[in-house]
């Protein structure tokens, strides 16, 4: 038993002595004390205090002190023990650190909260935080959740499914959540129970049925991933567009050449002029090859006179560290 629930349970019986001690007394002495002095009683006899009281007890009397002393003493020491455990085994450092993670964890903002910690979860956090993202993992093994604090991301031990534990991690303030749990079935009440309480939010589950897509798609995830399906679809872009598939390998890299979608703020200096008047191939060596509106339609391959407008997002592909420094140009004066 972890010595913080021996602590807990020495609080509780000792609490129960007292009140037991007190009735004892008050029934013993009823005729001479009332229930507070009883209780009064009770309380100097268990911590040994001895305050020289107003009457003489009974024989009885005394015999039940004897008793209250041997139980009391007993479980005081239970508990003195079980802190001191507490304190040597770090298990108390430890309920400090987590209190001060979830206070971190309420504070966050625009955050993606990852749902499960095992191989697939454990990948996704890992490259959102090397993208610079805020992550927050929900995982129910203590294990995982040890190993989530060694590679610093930041966790809820809990089960994703329950209300509370997405409240603890700060679902009304997240960017998006991810349900990359074991099970179809987990994921589909986890994605349920996520948009239930936010509607607004993105919802990318996993699934490993294909016929588990649909019951995704209406407990409300946005989106649907499906590892056999897409490890099928790669290996046949592998046989018939490798060069296509060498392409994307060589931006996802992120090593020699990289993919990133850039956001245009409200007073970017890319607002509001065209495609050509920036002549962003020339000056930051970067290609537009896409545009995302802020309306929900999208422009593949967008000409030259495509002006860019505020809240647009544009999908850029060029060297590595030229579209980063694209993304700061857009951010400047945003």
């Amino acid at each position: 038993m972890r010595a913080r629930k021996r602590l807990f349970i020495a609080l509780l019986v000792l609490l129960g002595v007292n009140f037991v001690g007190a009735v004892g007394y008050y029934f013993l002495e009823y005729d001479r004390i009332s229930f507070g002095d009883a209780l009064f009683m009770t309380v100097i006899t268990v911590s040994t205090v001895g305050y020289q009281m107003e009457w003489d007890l009974s024989p009885i009397a005394k015999l039940w002190s004897v008793v209250i002393i041997l139980f009391g003493v007993s479980i005081v020491s239970l508990a003195i023990a079980s802190l001191q455990a507490m304190i040597v085994g770090g298990e108390f450092r430890s309920v400090l650190g987590r209190q001060k993670l979830k206070d971190k964890i309420a504070k966050l903002n625009d955050h993606f909260i990852i749902c499960g910690f095992g191989r697939m979860g454990e990948h996704i956090a890992i490259n959102l935080v090397a993208k610079g993202k805020t992550v927050v993992v929900i995982e129910h093994d203590p294990e995982r959740t040890q190993l989530a604090a060694e590679r610093g991301i930041n966790y809820v031990l809990g089960n994703a499914s329950d209300e509370e534990t997405l409240e603890e991690a700060g679902i009304h303030q997240a960017a998006a959540l991810v349900s990359a749990l074991r099970g179809d079935a987990d994921n589909v009440f986890t994605t349920l129970t996520a948009h239930g309480m936010r509607e607004d939010l993105p919802i990318i589950a996993r699934c490993e049925d294909i016929d588990t897509e649909r019951k995704l798609v209406r407990a409300g995830a946005s989106r649907v991933i499906c590892p056999q399906s897409i490890g099928a679809s790669r290996i046949v872009n592998l046989l018939a567009r490798p060069a296509v598939a060498k392409l994307v390998d060589i931006t996802m890299d992120a090593t020699e050449w990289e993919m990133e979608e850039i956001l245009v703020p409200a007073g970017s200096p890319l607002a509001g002029k065209s495609l050509r008047e920036l002549d962003l191939r020339a000056r930051a060596n970067t290609m537009i090859v896409a545009i995302h509106e802020a309306g929900g339609n999208s422009v593949v391959n967008p000409p030259p006179d495509r002006v860019v407008n505020a809240d647009d997002v544009l999908v850029a592909i060029g060297p590595a560290g030229s579209v980063r420094d694209l993304a700061s140009k857009a951010m400047r004066d945003g």
